[in-house]
């Protein structure tokens, strides 16, 4: 009787712990789509906006990103540093990211730009969850000499269109 209880409490132990290795594992998961769009056209413009932001990112053109964002636009990036505001994130990304990296970094970033999921909220929110693989900067991953930042970009129908009113950057070092 005691091996089929050790048996099953393995058993048990791997279940409960097999969840939390999968999510350890670097692998990213196929595209999803959660909800559904308002329209087509929210559809189509959404995928516009991403992939204007992925050109506007890889020439480091800081007036073309900010004008896919919100006035009032919030953004985090992986150190904590918080944002408000198109004009202090512009300044952020003008004086201080974008010339730390040769604009080769950013293209490269943008070139690898992958969208893991996009959910809609309503008709008016969306969020997509983008990832690259990019040299700003070294992994931590042994065996890996990319770093892998994760982009959640939350959307918002704004009167002149989809607009950027948040993001979170979570770089997974």
């Amino acid at each position: 009787m005691r091996p089929v209880y050790l048996l099953c409490s393995l058993l048990a132990a791997f279940l409960v712990a097999a969840p939390s290795l999968a999510q350890e594992r670097r692998e990213v998961p196929a595209f999803t789509t959660h909800g559904r769009p308002a329209s087509h056209e929210d559809a189509a413009a959404i995928g516009t906006l991403i992939a204007r932001y992925r050109q506007a990112w890889g020439r480091q053109d800081v007036t073309a990103l900010m004008a896919l964002h919100a006035e009032d636009t919030e953004w985090i990036n992986a150190y904590a540093r918080i944002f408000r505001g198109t004009e202090a994130l512009g300044a952020f990304l003008r004086d201080r990211l974008f010339p730390g990296f040769d604009p080769a970094v950013s293209e490269r970033e943008a070139a690898s730009m992958t969208t893991i999921s996009t959910r809609y909220l309503g008709d008016d929110a969306a969020v997509v969850h983008l990832y690259t693989d990019g040299d700003r900067g070294a992994s931590r991953v042994a065996g890996e000499d990319l770093r892998r930042t994760h982009l959640h970009l939350v959307l918002g129908r704004e009167d002149d269109g989809w607009k950027v009113v948040h993001t979170a950057i979570m770089d997974a070092r």
